[in-house]
């Protein structure tokens, strides 16, 4: 049996943890199944990439001379931006093409996302990102799961989910059988447990089992653009506004009025950072009518204004 390629294309600042979390699963495969696959690091021009913690990765080859291989997977966390350049993205659609298998991790999605092979496709990436991944590519159905595996589209949250994500391929392709046996020696349990939500429950967030708090929590997370008030906010829990303020106060040390004010700052920095929104838009899409209220906060919140968050002029993207 022909070993599958699988190449790793490495830009700076990518993530190491989602990077082995995904080639392990190869490794531990070929163990047991025999040389069932082959993989490679690829960069753009074949000089070494250094991870986000500083640690460099030779490449084996460079971006133009990938050929075809089975699987291709963009590596990218920090400084994704970079990476939306005009010969990386025409690499991507070539790919495309040649009907190759495409995957990204972490913030590797922004690139095929630009490059338009992700249109129509079921698409994640990290938590982090992802409400600017949404607002920046609406033909790109993204959801927050753990990871998504869409026909010839591979994408993952980043982090340990690589690990999901490669486990669920090579069952699909080899048995699942070969899966749970590489799962076991990996001591990876989330395959059994089945867990698809790509960021840490709330109750684990904010170390409450409280339900009714948890229950406020979720209806602010869901209603960013307009805010709930303090009363619907209490009735999503049953109880009164006195109440919900004193369990505030004794499970999480706030108020009701600065969790929710946090949360919309949050969301407006993600959206910022990794969306394509000016200033005022951010701000109105997170609840804020006013946009020297919305810069104030910010400003208070993350020690810089909103305008500092500029963006990347990026080519268009055609398939």
């Amino acid at each position: 049996m022909k070993s599958r390629d699988v190449a790793f294309v490495l830009f700076p600042k990518f993530s190491m943890i989602a990077l082995y979390g995904a080639l392990e699963p190869l490794r531990v495969a070929n163990r047991f199944a025999g040389e069932v696959f082959a993989w490679r690091f690829v960069s753009l021009a074949g000089q070494p990439v250094f991870a986000s913690n500083d640690i460099p990765v030779s490449a084996d080859c460079a971006l133009p001379d990938l050929g075809t291989p089975d699987l291709a997977l963009f590596c990218t966390s920090y400084d994704h931006e970079n990476a939306l350049t005009e010969p990386v993205l025409a690499a991507a659609r070539k790919l495309a093409r040649r009907k190759v298998v495409l995957g990204g991790m972490d913030t590797g999605p922004f690139i095929l996302a630009e490059a338009g092979v992700l249109n129509g496709f079921r698409a994640t990436c990290h938590w982090e990102s992802l409400p600017g991944f949404r607002e920046r590519y609406p033909s790109v159905q993204a959801t927050r799961a753990l990871y998504e595996i869409d026909r010839e589209r591979l994408t993952c949250a980043g982090g340990a989910s690589s690990i999901d994500m490669m486990l669920d391929w090579i069952g699909r392709l080899h048995g699942q059988s070969l899966a749970v046996t590489i799962a076991d020696q990996l001591l990876h349990f989330r395959l059994a447990e089945g867990s698809t939500e790509a960021r840490m429950p709330a109750e684990r967030r904010y170390q409450t089992r409280e339900p009714r708090l948890l229950a406020i929590i979720r209806g602010m997370e869901e209603n960013i653009e307009d805010p709930l008030p303090a009363r619907t906010l209490a009735e999503l829990a049953g109880i009164s506004q006195r109440h919900m303020e004193r369990l505030f106060r004794e499970e999480l040390s706030t108020s009701a009025r600065s969790l929710y004010l946090h949360l919309r700052l949050e969301r407006a920095e993600r959206l910022l950072t990794y969306g394509d929104m000016t200033v005022r838009d951010a701000g109105i899409a997170c609840g804020f009518s006013s946009l020297a209220q919305f810069s104030r906060m910010f400003k208070s919140r993350f020690g810089r204004p909103p305008s500092s968050l500029g963006k990347i002029r990026r080519p268009t993207a055609t398939v």
